[in-house]
């Protein structure tokens, strides 16, 4: 009994030390809406999610209106942030991916930024496009949002 006693304590301390994962959740088009225009998040391969530290996780249509929730909240809430390759739907971390921008660009809420998990995947898509600019993640935070003002 006092070695069943020791091999379950053991683990509950190894569940308990291990860091927390915050992994993006799949997108639901028939019920998922954007936080910030609640909009339908129809065109998945341009959704992008933001998760909480405790977990919440809030799900937008488009980059920008990310980016304008993550302006008006306490980024110390903030657990991790995705986004996907508009060519396959991989998630990728909003920090990691590497973007293309075009006015021109269709995006949901027409922001003209579209990521992607690398910079080959970017560069075949402004090639096919015939215009863009290739952006980090640098550029994309200095980047002048049309909600600004």
């Amino acid at each position: 009994m006092k070695k069943m006693a020791s091999l379950l304590f053991a683990c509950f301390l190894v569940a308990c030390s291990g860091e927390k994962t915050y992994e993006p959740e799949d997108i639901n088009p028939d019920i998922d809406v954007c936080v910030v225009c609640n909009m339908s998040i129809v065109a998945e391969q341009y959704a992008t999610e933001a998760i909480l530290k405790d977990g919440t996780v809030h799900k937008f249509d488009d980059i920008g209106c990310m980016i304008e929730w993550m302006r008006k909240q306490n980024n110390d809430d903030i657990a991790k942030l995705y986004v996907r390759d508009v060519t396959n739907g991989e998630w990728v971390e909003l920090e990691k991916a590497v973007y293309a921008y075009h006015p021109n660009y269709w995006t949901p809420m027409n922001y003209g930024v579209v990521s992607f998990v690398n910079e080959k995947h970017a560069k075949a898509y402004m090639e096919q496009e015939g215009e863009g600019q290739l952006w980090t993640y640098e550029q994309l935070k200095q980047h002048r949002w049309g909600f600004e003002r």
